[in-house]
């Protein structure tokens, strides 16, 4: 039987194609994801790691550092005995820009000559407080080469050279002076040691942990902030590797949950491929059982096949995964530190990947073995009698009304609505995949109704489609559970991207605004104090009217002022309704002569009375409490009210209303450039909340619908799967028809009509139940977090049309292989095959 095995798989390898695919695709996700997030791992670990590895020993004082005299440290490690060279490791993170370009950087204080870790392509390294040396990374996305002027903050610094540095993960790689960071009160907390030749950095760290455990400030050992870590620098960079590897394996974990779904869809694939190859082989089982063969012995063919299969398809996913994650670690800079390949977690996954396949033919394997010797020499039956169990429907009906009840319970309480909708969604899932040979054939006769005026071919496909309940209902119940979660996840994201959008708009009624402070607070003493000016700087007000993606803008005067004997002056800021309308209509409403609109902070209510003191007089207001004062250092006024109480004010904020207020990409360099240049402005509006959410989110939905899309690709393939069954099984019905004179153009139609309605069918439930899913766990979220907000449901229409669009193509191009098979036989030789 081993012999016979073999040879099938040998000679007939197209027999296997599609649970090849499948369960390669299956296991090359599982395999992406673990060197992936491994190489990651690895790849963050070298580079957070770089600033040790040409130490012997290192020195990390953690949370200690900030009691510390960083001299003193230096001085009691270079006494120990066995040190040769020792200095702090400078760094800290700052933003480098070039005109309209800017990138986040990790500042290193250049390190001497003996612990430096990185050469240079181009230039020298910075000698002067005003230099300073880039990686080839953060010199290509800037932009600049040697001699050119970069900005951090308010400082200008000329490039002195380019760096050798691997591409970085996160934060790009510069070097300053060490003066810089030392001038900026940074407080280091690693030192970086060299032994003397012949020290052992062992010992060496023992001598230095007792010195250092000494010093003034040092907090106890044991506690939280007394772990002193003094060790060879192996073994630090060793440590820092495995806590990284930790956390990212909840990554790993996380992803496995996806993959996990998608290896679900590709044993169902197995089951009705092996389905298709057991219908094929239908009369070679009958003769082989007819000539002394066993069922067991014919069922350990069959083992012996799938083993193989799962073997090859599970060594196939090995290196297509090797070959994502490889593109993955080369996109990501990840490749630069080497390609980690985590050898148990593969011979895990290929296990699994022969395990499922086994599983996954069991039951097909069984189901053909048990066919009496003669019964297997006849037809097939092309339509099943089977009835639908009444058990599968009372269990099915059952968990859907449970479903039900902890929907409602989800939506009705406060407290364990996350867990209660959980519940719901995993019982409601599980009615709706169980009882799918109950309502599929359904939902695919009134989709038939649609087809219907294309004749006797789109009728014939809907009786053919509904032959098979239970093998329809697997295919479509896959595809429906891939596209349900997609579904969920895009509807989910909708709802919650146009629901907090929604609050945003009602809390924030500005996009954008840069304002003044009234009161600075004093660096020695923390204690607040008026401000020396409080005007905009004209720069400021230039570089923010300059903004892209700007539709209309309003400069604001204003002057500090005192508030009913409050102890803090307010910024008061005065305009005209109808030139603030264009900016924020809301606040244009609210704005009236004698009104003074104020912060719910601020401890008044709207309809108190307050008095106003400015320069030139003290008038009695109307408190209107507006959302557009973010804090109660600012209140704003009727333009004719400020020119009672101030005389001349300067221009203190300005407000802008967004052309696109989701669209930040490109404003955003801009603005950050305007805070480091005016570090006391204050920078609000809704605009930055509403882009990072929208940031956020589409990232989200932009990696779970690629992770799902693999189950999707996988249900698809099932599609084609069962078309191929079911070409086989009515070969001779195929026959009859095209003797009767129906042409192999409308074979192959009635085979895309047939396509079409179970995708369809898949896609429809997939949609509504989607739907559901979504509406219920966000509205539970919302509701458990107190949020108050009202669910605004919304559908990503352009997605969810792409999808359907997505599976209509796929269903086409899986009847095209049937078609042609079906087509593509003679009526004469169809028949006599029988």
């Amino acid at each position: 039987m081993l012999r016979n095995a073999v040879q099938e798989v040998r000679f007939h390898p197209g027999r296997y194609v599609a649970t090849l695919v499948a369960i390669a695709i299956s296991i090359g996700f599982m395999v992406g994801v673990s060197v992936f997030i491994r190489t990651q791992s690895n790849a963050l670990g070298q580079q957070e790691s770089l600033v040790t590895s040409r130490a012997d020993v290192v020195v990390d004082l953690g949370s200690t550092s900030e009691n510390i005299v960083p001299a003193n440290v230096t001085s009691t490690i270079k006494a120990v005995q066995g040190v040769s060279a020792v200095e702090p490791a400078l760094q800290t993170n700052e933003i480098v820009q070039k005109d309209d370009k800017a990138v986040q950087a990790t500042f290193y204080g250049l390190p001497s000559e003996r612990f430096r870790w990185a050469g240079l392509s181009s230039g020298s390294w910075p000698s002067q407080p005003t230099q300073i040396a880039l990686s080839e990374e953060a010199a290509g996305k800037l932009g600049v080469q040697v001699g050119d002027k970069v900005a951090s903050g308010t400082t200008e610094l000329t490039v002195s050279g380019i760096s050798d540095d691997p591409r970085s993960l996160f934060a790009q790689t510069v070097y300053v002076d060490p003066a810089v960071p030392i001038a900026a009160g940074f407080q280091p907390s690693v030192w970086l040691i060299a032994t003397s030749p012949g020290s052992d950095p062992g010992q060496v760290s023992t001598a230095i942990q007792s010195a250092v455990s000494k010093l003034p400030g040092m907090a106890k050992p044991g506690t939280r902030a007394g772990d002193l870590q003094v060790a060879p620098a192996d073994e630090y960079r060793a440590r820092s590797i495995t806590a990284l590897t930790g956390n990212f394996d909840v990554f790993k974990y996380m992803l496995m949950v996806f993959a996990g779904v998608a290896l679900m869809v590709g044993m169902i694939i197995i089951f009705t491929t092996f389905l298709i190859l057991l219908a094929q082989r239908r009369r070679q089982i009958g003769l082989m059982r007819t000539v002394g063969a066993s069922g067991g012995q014919v069922r350990g063919q069959f083992f012996v096949e799938s083993v193989i299969i799962g073997i090859i398809g599970s060594l196939l996913g090995i290196v297509l995964g090797v070959l994502i994650a490889l593109a993955g670690a080369a996109y990501t800079g990840a490749l630069g530190f080497g390609l980690v390949m985590p050898w148990s977690d593969l011979a895990i996954e290929f296990g699994i990947g022969v395990v499922a396949t086994v599983l996954a033919a069991f039951v097909p394997t069984l189901r053909a073995t048990r066919v009496a010797p003669l019964e297997a020499l006849r037809p097939a039956p092309t339509i099943e009698t089977r009835r639908t169990s009444v058990a599968l429907v009372i269990i099915s009906s059952v968990l859907v009304v449970a479903g039900a009840l902890l929907a409602w319970q989800a939506l009705r309480v406060d407290r364990w609505n996350i867990a209660w909708a959980m519940g719901s969604v995993a019982l409601l899932g599980i009615g709706i995949l169980l009882s799918t040979p109950v309502y599929v054939p359904w939902v695919i006769r009134g989709l038939g109704l649609m087809i219907r005026p294309f004749g006797a071919t789109a009728r014939l496909s809907t009786a053919n489609a509904v032959r098979n309940p239970v093998r329809t209902a697997l295919t479509t119940g896959v595809l429906m559970l891939a596209v349900g979660i997609i579904v969920t996840l895009q509807i989910g994201t909708a709802t919650t991207r146009q629901s907090v959008l929604d609050l945003i708009d009602e809390q924030f009624p500005v996009d954008l605004s840069v304002t003044a402070q009234a009161v600075t607070y004093d660096v020695n003493t923390g204690e607040p104090k008026p401000a020396t000016s409080v005007a905009l700087p004209s720069a400021t007000v230039s570089d923010f009217s300059k903004l892209p993606n700007l539709k209309s803008q309003i400069s604001l005067r204003g002057a500090p002022m005192v508030i009913s004997d409050s102890d803090s002056p307010t910024l008061v800021m005065g305009a005209d309704a109808s030139q603030l309308r264009p900016v924020s209509s809301t606040t244009a409403d609210q704005l009236a002569p004698g009104r003074v609109l104020m912060s719910a902070d601020a401890g008044f209510k709207t309809g108190d009375h307050v008095d106003v003191k400015g320069t030139r007089g003290t008038l009695n207001l109307t408190v209107t409490v507006s959302k557009a004062m973010e804090n109660s250092s600012v209140a704003m006024v009727n333009s004719a009210d400020l020119a009672k109480l101030t005389q001349a004010p300067p221009v203190v904020a300005v407000w802008a209303a967004m052309a696109e207020r989701t669209d930040m990409a490109q404003t955003l360099a801009p603005i950050v450039s305007i805070q480091q240049r005016n570090p006391d402005v204050i920078l609000g509006g809704g605009a930055l909340y509403a882009a990072a959410i929208e940031q956020v989110l589409n990232i989200l939905l932009i990696v779970m619908t690629t992770l799902f899309g693999v189950a999707v690709v996988i249900a698809l393939i099932g599609v084609a799967n069962t078309l191929g069954l079911s070409v086989v099984e009515r070969r001779r019905e195929s026959a009859l028809l095209r003797a009767m004179g129906m042409q192999r153009g409308s074979l192959r139609l009635m085979l895309f009509f047939e396509a079409v309605q179970m995708v369809m069918a898949g896609v429809l439930v997939g949609i509504i139940s989607g739907g559901f899913f979504a509406w219920l766990g966000i509205k539970s979220v919302f509701k458990m977090s107190g949020a108050p907000l009202s669910v605004k449901f919304a559908v990503d229409w352009p997605t969810t049309i792409g999808l359907i669009a997505i599976c209509f193509v796929a269903a086409s191009l899986a009847s095209i292989l049937p078609g042609r098979r079906a087509a593509k036989a003679t009526p004469t030789e169809a028949l006599a095959e029988e």
